[in-house]
């Protein structure tokens, strides 16, 4: 059944436009928070959109990478976060706002892309570059932002960022532990401690 993604069929051999992919996305994303990540078949996606599977396979080679261009779109359009004054308010907002997003199909799909990505070298190339990086970057951000503070000498190294994101990729993974707003706050309490030597509040 159409669902008002697009308004026709494509025709045979029509090139892949914007409204197409835009239309794909969309369908992607609906049917992950509908039905989940086993959900989403480029049959579903097509009977969506009307968009015929050949042009979807032409564009995508398999839906895991549909689902990572949707993610990463959808991710391009979040607000950034807002400047708190301390590198520890910074990272709790973004941690917060990381958790909410993680516990809900978010953060299963992202499970299972993940686990996709591991038996696939070009895949987690692109689920690195595509999906991640955004993330990266805004650590990266808060981080540079405390240093121009002087809140605390910050070397130039990708490690801090992992040290940010790690403990929740282990706990998304794993699901050993909550990932909830009191969690959100201890991570950015004792990274402040440890790497910039601040009291935890």
């Amino acid at each position: 059944m159409m669902l008002g993604y697009i308004a026709s069929k494509m025709p045979p051999g029509r090139p892949f436009n914007s409204a197409h992919t835009a239309a794909a996305r969309t369908a992607a994303i609906d049917l992950l928070e509908e039905q989940g990540y086993a959900a989403i078949t480029m049959e579903a996606v097509a009977e969506r959109t009307g968009i015929s599977k050949q042009a979807l396979y032409r564009r995508w080679k398999h839906k895991r990478h549909l689902v990572v261009d949707a993610f990463a779109e959808k991710a391009d359009l979040l607000p950034d976060l807002p400047d708190t004054g301390t590198l520890q308010g910074d990272l709790q907002a973004f941690l917060r706002a990381t958790f909410s997003m993680l516990r809900g199909t978010c953060g299963m799909t992202n499970r299972v892309l993940f686990t996709e990505a591991l038996q696939d070298p070009e895949f987690l190339l692109e689920f690195r570059e595509r999906h991640l990086i955004r993330r990266r970057r805004q650590v990266s951000a808060l981080l540079q932002r405390a240093a121009d503070r002087g809140e605390c000498d910050l070397p130039a190294d990708d490690t801090l960022v992992d040290l940010v994101l790690g403990p929740v990729w282990y706990r998304l993974l794993l699901q050993n532990a909550p990932l909830d707003e009191a969690t959100a706050d201890k991570f950015a309490k004792y990274f402040c401690h440890l790497v910039c030597s601040v009291e935890p509040t």
